[in-house]
C-alpha cells in the first residue's frame, strides 16, 4: 500500500456507514452483556436519540479492548486512498463530533454509492471513549 492508502473496517449503525482505521481494531464479536471496563460507543443513540431501531448485534473492540463500537452490521475491510476523503465543514462538523475525520463515497455492489464517515478514534480516546 502507498503512503496515501490505509485499511479501514466498514460498519453500519442506525443505517449510517462508518469507517474505523483497522489498526485500532482488536477483535469483532457478537454483542453480549458489557464486561469489565469496556466503554460502549453507540452511534445509533447519537443519530436517533430515543429511537428504538435495529439491534446493534456486533461489538467492535478497540484500544486493547477498552472501547467497544456497537454495530448493526460489519461490512468488511476497505483499502482507501486518503486523497478521496471529503472534508467536513460547519455545520456537518462541529464541536460535538470532532471524532469525524472526513466523509468518503464508497462504491457498493449494486453500482451505487454510499456516504461513509471516517472516524478519528484518537479523539474518542481523549474523551475517555465518550461521544
Amino acid at each position: 500500500m502507498g503512503d496515501q492508502q490505509l485499511e479501514y473496517l466498514e460498519f453500519m449503525a442506525d443505517e449510517v456507514h462508518y469507517l474505523l482505521p483497522l489498526s485500532w481494531v482488536d477483535r469483532i464479536s457478537e454483542r453480549t452483556k458489557k464486561k469489565g471496563k469496556t466503554s460502549l460507543i453507540d452511534f445509533a443513540g447519537l443519530t436517533s436519540p430515543g429511537y428504538k431501531g435495529k439491534t446493534q448485534e456486533y461489538l467492535i473492540l478497540a484500544d486493547e479492548e477498552n472501547a467497544g463500537f456497537l454495530a448493526e452490521r460489519v461490512l468488511g475491510i476497505r483499502v482507501l486512498d486518503k486523497r478521496a476523503f471529503l472534508s467536513l465543514a460547519e455545520p456537518a462538523w462541529n464541536e460535538t463530533n470532532r471524532y469525524l475525520e472526513a466523509a468518503v463515497l464508497l462504491q457498493t455492489g449494486q453500482e451505487d454509492e454510499v456516504l461513509a464517515y471516517v472516524l478519528k478514534p484518537e479523539i474518542l480516546k481523549e474523551r475517555q471513549w465518550k461521544l
